[in-house]
């Protein structure tokens, strides 16, 4: 006889976690007969298919052993465990974050609302042609919030915003912060199918230097090739003798030679100092510069030692300062290493909660969880703009009237000194706009196609099929589909 959905759910979870009538997490059980019978009885209700969790629609006795957490913290992959006091393991987890997303949205944020003011800017130079109120300033003008004159022309600019905007104390990076807020919400996300009492966190301090060098120690530390200067900066314009290296001016512009966008580090090997024009050059393709720049080694790790203060503390406000513990990435080693158990962040973090308890870990296991992160919130109305493109017998030629910054290709300026005779006969693609639906479904929700469960990875053709992860190649019928759940952030595949 075949087995129904719910027999099927039952079978393939290793456990079934159950909360209290009033929400209270008790402890996981095996007894999936039972389970199947409360469900069928209407004693219980089913909470979430992936982890397999029910509540009980009556009241019982709350009996329950108190269990012990451990993570395993990464900034792209995450290990999560929970453990019995006897070392044996009801909850494995592993996370894959989308921490490196946020500079690349906070890059695009910031182009989006710089091509909003440039055309406010515009708006207020054409008002003003148009009511006779244009100012000219040729010797410069002195901007409030500025130390020195700037060109300006048109019309009189007001106070620089940036002299407004003040970071409050114990302000921490928009990547730090996402970090620590990752951690925290999968461990809040556990305790609420759990009774978690206690945790413990692998706590570690990458010493950069000494991983380059590991004849490093002491003073070492203090007497690197920065010391004396208070940036890479001044270094290099020391090293340069404050002079452009191509045309022998006074430095005016410090260039990532890999960018920092892709990865380019902040040492002096990826630093050079030029001047305006010649900066300008590099970043059209004028100019080539024979230096090999050097991308970031220990990006991760940067974050990771701002990010854990964080994490501890606020571990101590949930669990409280007793029954937080960390240990060392050493004693995770050794502790895998005497007991055979095969590198991975959800083993890692199994270790670390029975060393916070100072057990030894038992030999079953249950099979890890796959969670991934979305992002949960996308208020940004521009999904996209396209530039103006210039088109010779469909062919695209050139783009934009003048050449924006690191434009390779050539704009219409330099289209007409090379082929003067063709630009009657190009036709103008003009920059368009694409905005998002407000009402658009987010990845990350989870969707119902044939029975099956299946988690939103995407859209195509205007939102009328779905992508799920792990089918990327199959389209699903957008109206096909039922959604059971939005996006909650922290997804269970």
């Amino acid at each position: 006889m075949p087995k129904t959905k719910l027999e099927q759910e039952l079978q393939n979870a290793d456990c079934i976690f159950v909360l209290a009538a009033d929400g209270d997490p008790l402890m996981p059980t095996i007894r999936k007969g039972h389970a199947k019978r409360l469900l069928n009885r209407g004693k219980a209700r089913i909470v979430s298919h992936v982890p397999f969790v029910i509540q009980l629609k009556y009241e019982g006795p709350k009996n329950v052993q108190p269990l012990a957490g451990g993570t395993d913290p990464g900034r792209t992959n995450i290990g999560e465990a929970v453990v019995k006091k006897d070392g044996e393991c009801v909850y494995l987890a592993h996370v894959s974050t989308r921490n490196k997303e946020v500079p690349r949205n906070m890059k695009n944020r910031k182009k989006h609302r710089q091509a909003s003011r440039r055309g406010e800017r515009l708006r207020r130079k054409r008002r003003a042609k148009k009511n006779g109120t244009v100012r000219s300033f040729p010797n410069g003008r002195m901007l409030p919030g500025y130390s020195k004159p700037v060109m300006v022309k048109d019309i009189v600019n007001t106070e620089a915003k940036f002299n407004h905007r003040t970071r409050p104390k114990g302000w921490i990076t928009p990547t730090v912060n996402q970090l620590i807020q990752t951690h925290i919400s999968m461990v809040k996300r556990i305790c609420s199918i759990l009774p978690v009492k206690e945790w413990t966190l692998e706590l570690n301090k990458f010493a950069f230097m000494k991983l380059d060098d590991g004849t490093c120690i002491g003073t070492d530390f203090q007497n690197g090739r920065l010391k004396g200067y208070s940036s890479a900066y001044e270094f290099v314009s020391d090293r340069q003798n404050g002079v452009c290296p191509f045309c022998g001016k006074p430095i005016e512009r410090y260039h990532h030679i890999v960018p920092r966008s892709q990865g380019g580090s902040d040492l002096p090997e990826n630093i050079l100092g030029v001047c305006l024009e010649c900066h300008e050059k590099i970043h059209t393709g004028s100019l080539e510069t024979k230096m090999n720049g050097v991308f970031k080694k220990y990006g991760a790790l940067s974050v990771l030692n701002q990010a854990i203060p964080y994490i501890y503390r606020e571990l101590v406000s949930i669990f409280g300062e007793d029954h937080v513990h960390v240990c060392t990435g050493k004693e995770t080693h050794d502790m895998m290493k005497k007991h055979a158990i095969v590198k991975d962040h959800p083993e890692d973090a199994w270790c670390i909660a029975c060393i916070g308890i100072n057990e030894e870990p038992a030999s079953q296991k249950p099979t890890a969880f796959e969670v991934q992160q979305f992002r949960r919130h996308d208020r940004a109305r521009i999904k996209c703009q396209r530039e103006r493109t210039y088109r010779l017998n469909g062919k695209a030629v050139c783009k934009n009237r003048h050449k924006r910054f690191e434009q390779k290709t050539d704009s219409l300026e330099e289209f007409r000194i090379k082929h003067p005779e063709a630009v009657p006969l190009l036709e103008v693609i003009p920059s368009t706009r694409y905005y998002n639906d407000k009402d658009r479904v987010m990845p990350g929700t989870v969707f119902l196609y044939g029975g099956d469960r299946y988690v939103l990875s995407s859209q195509i053709t205007g939102g009328r099929y779905y992508r799920a992860v792990g089918a990327e190649k199959e389209n699903f019928p957008a109206d096909k589909c039922s959604v059971i759940s939005g996006n909650t952030g922290l997804v269970y595949l």
